[in-house]
């Protein structure tokens, strides 16, 4: 069936002020023979009104969105989440970071106020999170023009119980201090986790951090020289163990039961995951090791499929830690800058310069928008 977008319902969509930024805009997947999609106006927005930095916990954007993480945990690494770094300005939702100042800290107070032991090198950072859940079969994508410091810019999905997770986008993208190598991808992963004891799956072979041809960091890409520029991406979330994907349009990558298949410099590629002789994940140089079953021009999901078939080492959950049902819970979407420790750890954390300087120090999202298949009428 052609994928369109049913003219009734984006009329509709329109009428409630949610299609301004988006509606010319394509979806890029078919919503599946005999469906249309349909815009979950609870969760999109095109960000197309003023809201303005607070130093309280508030609900924004017609009941949509707080400007804090889903729940009291203030952020990993040496970030503090503050309710006061996010806003908007009448057509992006804004997401800003600044250097942390232990004796004259933003609200909320911390409750670990020497995160790695490094409270020099805090990070005070938005974080926004959704209302309303979504859960699959979905398709969320957002257009985002990622902050220009070596900070990790993010839109993604979270279990309320922190046990499941998709990234839509996570992007290091400042090339300084030491971030050149990071900056010119996007990681395209998800986490399975077990929080009692803590263990946490994601996948990470090489194909997981995608480059775009002509970026050489997307920073200076999204920064433009002060004209800001737009990535758009989006996950389909198929279902429990398939998720698609999408970057400015394109399929990019597709994860299903036992395989993944990632288009790299134009070429398809199907692969699955090895394990070791006790039965975990074998590495390869730091990366996840794959084989490469087949190459071709043009995806093919029935390659895919077959690829699947070859392999007893499941994609999304190889250990089982969603009990063998996949992703399968409602999510929050969230939407923040993050200081993780592990580019803490090797020196990559942005410099009080570039955390000053607004032209480099924010994230903006232009719009998100969500929809589901219905049944076509």
């Amino acid at each position: 069936m052609k994928n369109y977008i049913c003219p009734i319902l984006l009329c509709i969509s329109f009428l409630h002020g949610y299609a301004q930024d988006w509606q010319d805009i394509p979806i890029p997947p078919s919503a599946g023979l005999g469906k249309v999609w349909e815009l979950q106006t609870n969760v999109s927005d095109d960000f197309n009104y003023t809201f303005k930095e607070t130093d309280t916990k508030i609900n924004f954007g017609k009941g949509k969105w707080f400007n804090f993480y889903h729940n009291f945990w203030d952020g990993p690494g040496t970030t503090y989440w503050k309710y006061n770094h996010t806003s908007v300005d009448g057509n992006n939702l804004i997401v800003r970071a600044s250097r942390w100042k232990k004796r004259k800290e933003d609200q909320p107070k911390t409750q670990s106020p020497d995160k790695m032991g490094l409270p020099s090198k805090g990070i005070s950072a938005g974080c926004v999170a959704s209302k309303y859940k979504v859960k699959y079969p979905v398709y969320v994508e957002a257009s985002v023009s990622v902050a220009n410091i070596a900070l990790a810019s993010d839109v993604w999905l979270l279990a309320p119980d922190d046990t499941q997770e998709i990234d839509i986008i996570e992007c290091y993208g400042g090339k300084e201090p030491n971030n050149e190598y990071f900056s010119k991808f996007i990681h395209l992963s998800h986490h399975s986790f077990i929080r009692q004891p803590f263990l946490d799956y994601q996948p990470k072979d090489r194909n997981s951090w995608w480059a775009k041809q002509g970026v050489d960091n997307w920073g200076d890409y999204a920064h433009n020289n002060g004209d800001n520029q737009y990535v758009r991406i989006g996950i389909h979330w198929v279902s429990p163990f398939h998720f698609e994907y999408y970057i400015d349009g394109e399929l990019v990558r597709v994860l299903y039961n036992n395989a993944i298949a990632t288009k790299v410099n134009g070429t398809w590629e199907y692969t699955h995951a090895l394990a070791n002789k006790e039965g975990k994940l074998a590495f390869d140089g730091g990366y996840q090791a794959v084989k490469t079953i087949a190459k071709n021009e043009n995806y093919s999901f029935a390659a895919l499929r077959k690829t699947s078939s070859l392999s007893k080492v499941n994609v999304i959950d190889p250990y089982s830690y969603q009990r063998g049902k996949g992703f399968y819970k409602e999510m929050d979407i969230i939407i923040n800058v993050e200081s993780q420790d592990w580019h803490v750890h090797d020196g990559r954390t942005p410099s009080t310069k570039d955390l000053d300087n607004p032209e480099k120090n924010r994230m903006k999202v232009d719009w998100i928008r969500v929809y589901k298949p219905v049944t076509e009428k």
